[in-house]
């Protein structure tokens, strides 16, 4: 399938938030006296929208989570952000993908001033034509971030769309719009989360992304 429009989300996939969000998990954790020492149990914050991460891995309520989420944030702002890096061969994925007359757009449901001083900081921001995101204190589903995008760039056919991501919300989102997706695997999900969402490709590095999204 050839994609005019291909739709990418940030944590994960493009940028390698690492070290960043695992020490701002842990400084929001500690506000409610959890102090979490398992970097195994951290990673699982990573990728999925945050407010749904903390209910579902530390049983928050919707209060909580919110809460959880402002004070992660505070810290991304304030020290995070330096931390990030953009995935091997990524770059030059998106330039070449860019040259080659795509039209490239972030999907992410990270705040909207945080997505775009993380792509400017990385050096990516100048490949997307847009980039939708969360507002602040506006909690949204990941489906209606990419409804947003679809609707910005005009999209009229949605068979001509493919969303890249590396956790189940992606698929989940790109189904909901009846789009392809694709599963990367050097992010924080795993090819059985991704397979059993009912993703359309897999692939294991950014050559494997390449030639699908050019060569196929």
């Amino acid at each position: 399938m050839s994609y005019t429009t291909i739709l990418f989300d940030v944590d994960g996939t493009l940028c390698d938030p690492g070290k960043s969000m695992i020490e701002c998990a842990k400084y929001a954790l500690s506000k409610f006296n959890i102090h979490e020492t398992d970097e195994t149990n951290l990673r699982r914050l990573i990728g999925p929208p945050l407010e749904h991460a903390f209910q579902d891995y530390y049983d928050f309520d919707e209060t909580q989570a919110n809460q959880a989420v402002t004070y992660f944030r505070d810290m991304m702002q304030r020290e995070g952000i330096r931390l990030y890096e953009a995935y091997p061969g990524i770059p030059e994925l998106l330039d070449e993908l860019h040259q080659s007359g795509k039209q490239l757009a972030v999907v992410t449901s990270k705040i909207d001033h945080i997505a775009k001083e993380t792509l400017t900081k990385t050096g990516l921001i100048g490949y997307f034509d847009f980039v939708s995101a969360q507002q602040p204190n506006i909690v949204v589903k990941k489906e209606d971030v990419l409804a947003k995008a679809l609707h910005e760039l005009n999209i009229t056919d949605n068979s001509a769309v493919v969303m890249i991501g590396d956790r189940r919300h992606d698929v989940e989102a790109a189904s909901a719009h009846s789009i392809d997706s694709i599963g990367v695997l050097w992010g924080y999900g795993d090819r059985d989360e991704l397979e059993n969402e009912g993703v359309t490709y897999v692939v294991a590095n950014a050559d494997e992304l390449r030639k699908l999204l050019l060569e196929s």
